[in-house]
């Protein structure tokens, strides 16, 4: 939250003369201010809920209108900006997530209270199994901090299903069983699918399926396109581990 203040009108002047002119201008010196840094680094796991990181406050007054600039850690996607103040500061999020304004429309505020950023990871981010740290930035009028997130170590993905090449080889990665209760078989992958694109990338063989899903964690999901009796299927298929 900020307390904001509302504004006369910033210089007087008296019998037509500026004020500028009929007296010397008296500077009050304010305290170098230096933004804090985030209280809190977050754990997010891939596929996983939104987390919150938090910066405090600076105690400091400002005696200007003010922007916050925000952009996503890599693998992120920022869902939510708490300001704590309403009415006087409207913000925007980018369509994809990765970035954030918000804008202080008032000329005097305290920063009294935390500022909240939500960040949640990419749907099908292609982090490191091993996990890692990853920053982004929080600016607020041009004093910058990282914004950082610990991602947690993931599972090799699978496809949990009987895969074979057609014959010849080529022609696409044929299913001849699921396993019953896995994630393939919820997503609707069936006996006899011919597997022939993923998320994009061709498959015409097992070993580039294979490929495709190196790296890949257990959880995410991709659209995977296969052929069914003739006709052309789009699985939303959720990857095993």
């Amino acid at each position: 939250m900020c307390t904001v203040f509302a504004m006369g009108a910033a210089l007087l002047t008296a019998g037509g003369v500026s004020a500028a002119v009929e007296s010397s201008a008296t500077v009050i010196a304010q305290p170098a201010r230096s933004l804090p840094p985030q209280q809190n680094v977050p754990d997010l796991d891939v596929p996983g809920p939104p987390q919150t990181v938090t910066y405090p406050p600076d105690g400091k007054r400002r005696f200007h209108q003010s922007t916050v600039t925000i952009q996503a850690p890599p693998y992120t996607r920022i869902t939510g900006l708490n300001l704590r103040c309403s009415w006087a500061c409207p913000f925007a999020i980018a369509p994809d997530g990765k970035s954030a304004t918000g804008t202080f429309n008032v000329n005097t505020w305290d920063f009294l209270y935390p500022y909240d950023v939500e960040v949640v990871a990419d749907a099908n981010a292609n982090v490191p199994l091993a996990g890692g740290q990853f920053s982004g930035t929080f600016t607020l009028d041009g004093d910058t901090q990282p914004l950082t997130v610990n991602f947690k170590p993931g599972v090799q993905a699978v496809i949990a299903a009987n895969l074979r090449n057609t014959n010849p080889r080529g022609g696409g990665v044929r299913v001849i069983t699921v396993d019953p209760g896995s994630k393939a078989d919820t997503s609707g992958l069936q006996p006899g699918d011919l597997i022939i694109d993923m998320a994009g990338t061709p498959t015409p063989t097992v070993n580039d399926l294979d490929t495709f899903l190196d790296q890949k964690r257990a959880g995410t999901t991709y659209p995977a396109t296969v052929m069914r009796g003739g006709t052309t299927v789009t699985l939303q298929l959720t990857l095993d581990s």
